[in-house]
C-alpha cells in the first residue's frame, strides 16, 4: 500500500484556479503525479454524471461534469429538495478521495503475521480469485469448525451487508450506531415512529430553534446549515446550550454554556414550566398524545430553581426560554445524533425523551416547521426482488456484543461498537475467530488500543474498504472497495424527505482493480457453499432495475428528468402514529415494556470531576472533516494538519501553557498529545478535543503521525457496565469521561 512518488505539493494544490483545476491535478489518480505549472486552466468539459454524495448520510444529488472520462467538478443538482443545487465543502473536496493516489488499488495478502502499530504487514498483490478465494475458506473453516456466530461482519445494516450476515448465519453483524446515535433512534421508536428517528426536519418554517448541544451548522450539514440560515433571515430565533461556542451558537441570538451533561435537568425544568403554565398546545396534545397527566405528575418536582443549580443556568433563563418556545410558532428543537440527546452522557436517552416531548407539547411532529416523518416511495425490499430460503436459527442466537440483552436496542438491529472488545477478550458468550470489516475503522471504536488486541486473538480478518486505514493494517487479506461515484442504483430522499424523491447514482468506471462489497459478497458466498442465498441473476444491478420499474420509470426517463425522480407534494401531517395506541407517547408503553422508565426523570451523568481527573471532555467536529475520513485530503490539510485541545485562557493560565503548546490531555484510560487552541468560546472546567485525528497508518500520506485520536480518552464498556448504565440504546458514553490536561 505505499503511496507513489509524487511532484506536486500540498501548497501547489492551492495555486490551482478553482476546484476544476485541482480535480483534474487530482485525475492522476493510480500514478504519479506529472509536474505542473503554477496555473492551470480548468479543462473542456464533455459530459455530466448523476449521483449522491457519500460523504455524510446527508446523501446530496449531485451533479459530476466529466472530461475525458474523469470528473472535474461537482455541483450540487437543483432538482434535488436536499442539495437544492448546493453541495457543502466535504462534498466539493471528495474529487480527491476518488482519485487519491494512496487509495487500495488491488488485493492484497498479509505475509508478516505481527499486527500493531507500526508493523509492516509484508503485503504482497494478489488477484481476485486469491482474495475470494481465501477469505471464502478461512469463512467456511471458521464456520465449519466454531458454528457461524465464531464469524463477525463489521460494516453499515445496509441490504447486502445484512444479507451476508444472514446467509452465514451469525448472528454478530456489529454497527456504529451505539456511538452515534442510537439513543435517538431508540426514543423516537418507542415514542412516534415505531421504526426509528426520523431524520427530515422543516428548519426553513420555524420560527423558533432552540438547541442543545447541536452544531448543524458547524458540522457542515448541507440542507441544515443552509436551512437554518434562512429561517434565521425570515425573523427566526436561534437559542443554543453548549458549553463550548460553536459555530452555531455563534450564529444564535442566545449562547448559554450550561455545565456538560445537565441539559437534562433544564429540559425537565421547561417541560414542568410549560405545562404547569398550560402554554402547550391543547388541540395537539389532546388529538394525537398519550400520557398528558402521567407526564404533569412526574415533573412537579423539577423546577426551574432546582435545575439552576444543577445545570448553572439561571433558573429566570429557564423559565424565560420555556415560555418563548412555548408561545412562539412554530417552534423545534433541533437534534442530529452526538449532541446532548446522543450517545454522549449516561442521561442522554432521557434528554432524548425530553426533546420529543418538547417538540410535541408545542405542536411540532409532523406539521410544518418542525419534525418531519419521511416521506418515502415505497420500494420493494431485498428479500422481495431475490428468492432465497430461510436464513439459519443461528441469527437469532446470543451475540458477542451483549445487544440481545437489550431489547429496545435490538429491534433496530444495529450493533455495540463500544462493548465488541471485551466480548471478544472474554469470549464471552463464546469465542469469535473471523471478522469482515466493510468501510469502518479502528479510529470509530470507543478505546481503540483495546480493540486492537482484540483484533489481534482473531484468526482472520478481511477488510473491505477505500484506503489504507488502520483496520486494513489489521487486515489478513484486504478487498479495495468501490467510492460512491462508483456505484450505481438509487438513493431515496431521506435526510431531507418532505415528499417523495429518489436520485439516479450513475457509476463512473472503477478506478484500479477494485470490487463492490456486493460482488464480494455473491462471490464469497457461493465459494463457501451458500450458493442458495445466491440465486441467479442476483447483483446489484438486478436490485437497482427492480426498483425503478416499481417506480414505472426508466433510468433513461430519471436521466433526462435531471437525474431525479419525483413530483413535490402538500404536506399532508399525520394523524396516526406507529405506537401501540397510535398516538405520541409522552408516556412510553414500549419502553415500559423494555423495562425502562416510561417518562423521563433526572439521572446524573456517569463522570465525576475530581482533584484527578478536573474537566470536562468535550468532542466536536470541523466543518470540512468527516470522522477519521478525509484527513488524507492534501487541501482539507492545509486548513487544519492536526487536532487541539480547545480551552479557555484562564484555564491555559492554570496548567501553564500557551496557544500552540502542546499538552497531554489524559483519562483514565489513555492519553493523546495535542496543541493547545485558547479560545473565550468555551467553559473552564472544559477542554475540547476535535475529532478524526491520530491515524498511525504509515500509508496515509496526508494524515499519518499527525494529532491524537480523542477516542483514545473514551472508555469502551463490558456488557455488564453497558447494562449497568441502563440505557435502552447502548449509549456508548462518548463524552461523560473525565480528564486533566498538563504541559507535555
Amino acid at each position: 500500500m505505499s503511496s507513489p512518488d509524487t511532484t506536486l505539493s500540498r501548497r501547489q494544490f492551492l495555486k490551482l484556479t478553482g476546484t476544476a483545476g485541482a480535480a483534474a491535478v487530482l485525475g492522476g489518480g493510480l500514478t504519479a503525479f506529472a509536474p505542473l505549472p503554477a496555473y492551470a486552466a480548468p479543462p473542456e468539459e464533455d459530459g455530466l454524471l448523476y449521483g449522491t454524495c457519500g460523504v455524510c448520510s446527508m446523501g446530496c444529488a449531485y451533479v459530476a461534469h466529466m472530461s475525458n472520462g474523469r470528473i472535474v467538478r461537482l455541483s450540487g443538482n437543483p432538482k434535488d429538495q436536499t442539495a437544492e443545487g448546493k453541495l457543502c465543502v466535504r462534498g466539493y473536496s471528495a474529487i480527491r478521495l476518488l482519485y487519491d493516489p494512496d487509495r487500495l488499488k488491488y488485493p492484497m495478502k498479509r505475509t508478516n503475521p505481527e499486527k500493531g502499530v507500526g508493523v509492516d504487514p509484508g503485503w504482497v498483490r494478489i488477484t481476485w480469485d486469491e482474495a475470494l478465494d481465501l477469505t471464502a475458506s478461512k469463512l467456511k473453516e471458521v464456520r465449519d469448525a466454531y458454528g457461524p456466530q465464531a464469524i463477525m461482519l463489521v460494516a453499515r445494516p445496509k441490504d447486502w451487508q445484512k444479507h451476508f450476515a444472514k446467509s452465514i448465519g451469525t448472528p454478530n453483524h456489529i454497527a456504529h450506531n451505539n456511538t452515534c446515535y442510537s439513543t435517538h433512534d431508540v426514543v423516537w421508536r418507542a415514542m412516534v415512529t415505531g421504526k426509528g428517528k426520523t431524520w427530515t426536519v422543516d428548519y426553513e418554517h420555524s420560527q423558533y430553534i432552540l438547541a442543545f448541544g447541536w452544531d448543524g451548522m458547524g458540522k457542515s450539514k448541507n440542507h441544515w446549515g443552509r436551512a437554518v440560515n434562512t429561517a434565521l433571515a425570515n425573523g427566526a430565533k436561534l437559542v443554543v446550550f453548549d458549553p463550548r461556542l460553536s459555530i452555531t451558537a455563534a450564529k444564535a441570538h442566545g449562547w448559554i454554556p450550561i455545565k456538560p451533561g445537565t441539559d437534562l435537568a433544564v429540559l425537565l425544568a421547561m417541560i414542568r414550566t410549560i405545562v404547569n403554565e398550560e402554554l402547550y398546545d391543547k388541540e395537539f396534545v389532546a388529538n394525537y398524545t398519550a400520557g398528558l397527566e402521567q407526564l404533569r405528575e412526574a415533573v412537579q418536582e423539577y423546577t426551574p430553581e432546582w435545575a439552576a443549580g444543577i445545570s448553572e443556568v439561571p433558573a429566570e433563563t429557564i423559565a424565560r426560554i420555556a415560555r418563548e418556545f412555548a408561545a412562539t410558532k412554530p417552534a423545534v428543537i433541533a437534534h442530529h445524533k452526538r449532541d446532548a440527546g446522543g450517545p454522549n452522557y449516561t442521561n442522554s436517552w432521557r434528554t432524548a425523551q425530553c426533546f420529543v416531548i418538547l417538540d410535541t407539547l408545542v405542536g411540532s411532529i409532523d406539521r410544518p416547521g418542525g419534525h418531519i416523518l419521511d416521506r418515502k416511495h415505497k420500494l420493494p425490499a431485498f428479500d422481495e426482488i431475490f428468492q432465497f430460503p430461510a436464513y439459519p436459527d443461528t441469527i437469532k442466537g446470543p451475540r458477542i456484543d451483549g445487544l440481545d440483552r437489550f431489547s429496545a436496542f435490538k429491534a433496530l438491529g444495529k450493533g455495540s461498537f463500544s462493548t465488541l472488545a471485551e466480548g471478544i477478550l472474554s469470549q464471552d458468550p463464546y469465542p469469535v475467530k473471523a471478522m469482515v470489516v466493510w468501510k469502518h475503522n479502528l479510529l470509530a471504536f470507543p478505546n481503540p488500543p483495546r480493540m486492537m488486541e482484540a483484533i489481534k486473538t482473531l484468526d482472520f480478518v478481511a477488510v473491505s474498504d477505500i484506503l489504507p486505514s488502520e483496520m486494513a493494517q489489521l487486515a489478513d487479506v484486504v478487498l479495495p472497495d468501490y467510492t460512491f461515484f462508483e456505484g450505481s442504483g438509487l438513493n431515496p430522499r431521506t435526510y431531507h424527505a418532505m415528499y417523495s424523491q429518489v436520485a439516479l447514482r450513475d457509476p463512473l468506471p472503477p478506478l484500479g482493480d477494485v470490487k463492490s462489497f456486493s460482488s464480494v459478497v455473491v462471490n464469497v458466498l457461493k465459494k463457501m457453499g451458500l450458493g442458495e442465498y445466491v440465486p441467479e441473476g442476483m447483483s446489484g444491478r438486478a436490485l437497482a432495475n427492480a426498483q425503478i420499474a416499481t417506480l414505472e420509470t426508466t433510468v433513461e426517463a430519471i436521466r433526462g428528468a435531471g437525474g431525479m425522480w419525483g413530483e413535490e407534494e402538500p404536506l399532508e401531517p399525520k394523524t396516526e402514529f406507529g405506537t401501540p395506541s397510535g398516538k405520541i407517547e409522552l408516556y412510553s408503553t414500549v419502553l415500559e415494556e423494555n423495562g425502562y422508565d416510561p417518562l423521563p426523570r433526572w439521572v446524573e451523568p456517569r463522570a465525576v470531576l475530581n482533584d484527578q481527573y478536573p474537566l470536562h471532555l468535550l468532542i466536536w467536529r470541523k466543518p470540512w472533516e468527516r470522522m477519521s475520513q478525509s484527513q488524507n485530503d492534501p487541501i482539507l490539510a492545509e486548513f487544519c494538519p492536526e487536532n487541539c485541545a480547545t480551552m479557555n485562557p484562564e484555564l491555559a493560565q492554570k496548567v501553564g501553557v500557551g496557544e500552540g503548546d502542546y499538552v497531554w490531555v489524559e483519562s483514565h484510560v489513555n492519553k493523546i498529545k495535542v496543541r493547545v487552541h485558547l479560545t473565550a468560546g468555551i467553559r473552564p472546567d472544559c477542554v475540547a478535543v476535535d475529532h478524526g485525528f491520530g491515524h498511525w497508518s504509515r500509508d496515509l500520506s496526508v494524515a499519518y503521525n499527525m494529532g491524537g485520536n480523542d477516542g483514545d480518552l473514551i472508555p469502551n464498556l463490558t456488557v455488564a457496565e453497558q447494562l449497568e448504565a441502563g440505557c435502552p440504546g447502548m449509549a456508548a458514553l462518548m463524552e461523560d469521561v473525565a480528564v486533566k490536561v498538563y504541559k507535555a
